[in-house]
């Protein structure tokens, strides 16, 4: 019996979830049970699926795992009833809020992980949502972000995955700051092996992540409307799958502003078609509204490609403005347009920026994060 045991707890874990935050939960999960035998993880599974994991992965099968609230409730529900004892007397470390979503009964020793604020979530509005999908939004994030206070202030620390993060709970849920402490997020080095600086910019943007309303592609749409009104030979490739309603309005939108050879979208592919997307376009576009850090701007970073993105939190604390990218204030259209056409015709300053971006790589180590994580643990 180990006596000092601890629970890695995650709703998510990559690839049965996709995007940032399964990547994130996975390596650390990962990392960890094969650094001490003291950690365990628990991760959640679709039910009847047929998985084999590390011995020190446990799994809960899920009925409406594909329900995105129904499955977090499932799943903690399930978590309670099965490890309510163990959760008495081992430490615990949650991924997220989700991952213990309205439980009445906490462990009494547990760490929160919060990648990003629903606070956040709750204040930020969405283009291109209708009035109804924004009353349901921002109602249960009403809710939610309630439930990640009382959390926060039950936990015996909190983690936070970048210094936007730690000012947002600081500022919204009103935590004494040394109780938060940044774990930075980085790159999987082995799957995203870093490539050489880029030299010619060849007219091909690339976004990839969540085609969900957060993501907010209405916005690149816009804004390849106006660089296609200046140059028709530029190409946005799209990378990701979502919402089917949310995918449907981008891509009628797409037709509407007659774009459909210009805008090329790929849905989810696997890590090796991803990397050579990275490798084939020459700047990575971002008009995320919401994001706690963006792992997908390191994936890009680690193949050479600047970034112009929405000056947002998350986002900021890994692009460093006409270093490694561009920031531009959210819903400028025109000056997103005008970084672009800036770095096609600048060609000395485009090969700088993409030499700037494979130096800032070095500032994010996952044998550093995790180094912290167990001494903050332990």
């Amino acid at each position: 019996m180990i006596r000092n045991k601890v629970y890695l707890v995650s709703f998510e874990y990559f690839p049965i979830s996709q995007g940032g935050l399964a990547r994130h939960a996975t390596e650390i999960i990962n990392r960890l049970i094969r650094t001490d035998l003291t950690y365990e993880a628990i991760i959640a599974i679709p039910k009847g699926g047929k998985i084999k994991f590390n011995d020190r992965i446990k799994t809960i099968s899920c009925f409406f795992y594909k329900n995105k609230y129904l499955g977090y409730i499932e799943f903690a529900l399930r978590l309670c009833f099965r490890y309510q004892r163990d959760f008495r007397v081992y430490k615990v470390v949650f991924f997220s809020s989700f991952s213990y979503l309205f439980n009445p009964l906490l462990s009494k020793k547990f760490y929160l992980f919060i990648t990003n604020t629903t606070k956040r979530v709750f204040l930020t509005n969405y283009p291109g949502e209708t009035w109804l999908e924004r009353l349901v939004r921002k109602i249960t994030y009403f809710f939610l972000f309630h439930w990640e206070n009382y959390m926060s202030k039950k936990a015996i620390k909190i983690f936070a995955i970048s210094d936007s993060t730690k000012k947002d709970i600081i500022n919204q849920y009103k935590i004494n700051k040394d109780k938060i402490k940044i774990i930075p997020c980085a790159l999987n080095k082995v799957i995203f092996k870093p490539s050489k600086q880029k030299t010619i910019f060849n007219k091909k943007l690339l976004f990839v992540g969540r085609l969900v309303p957060r993501k907010n592609i209405i916005d690149l749409i816009k804004i390849m409307r106006l660089l296609i009104n200046t140059d028709k030979g530029f190409i946005l490739n799209v990378v990701g799958e979502g919402e089917k309603a949310y995918v449907e309005k981008i891509k009628k939108e797409v037709f509407r502003k007659n774009l459909q050879n210009n805008i090329i979208f790929h849905d989810k592919v696997p890590d090796d078609k991803l990397n050579k997307l990275y490798e084939s376009n020459g700047i990575f576009v971002f008009t995320s509204l919401v994001e706690g850090f963006g792992l997908v701007l390191l994936e890009a970073m680690s193949k050479g490609l600047p970034v112009i993105a929405y000056n947002v939190n998350g986002v900021k604390d890994v692009i460093i403005n006409n270093l490694n990218g561009y920031l531009v204030k959210p819903f400028d259209y025109q000056d997103f347009v005008n970084k672009i056409i800036s770095l096609y015709k600048d060609k000395d300053s485009y090969r700088e920026m993409s030499k700037n971006v494979l130096k800032r790589m070095d500032d994010f180590n996952w044998d550093t994060s995790i180094q912290k994580l167990i001494n903050e643990i332990k």
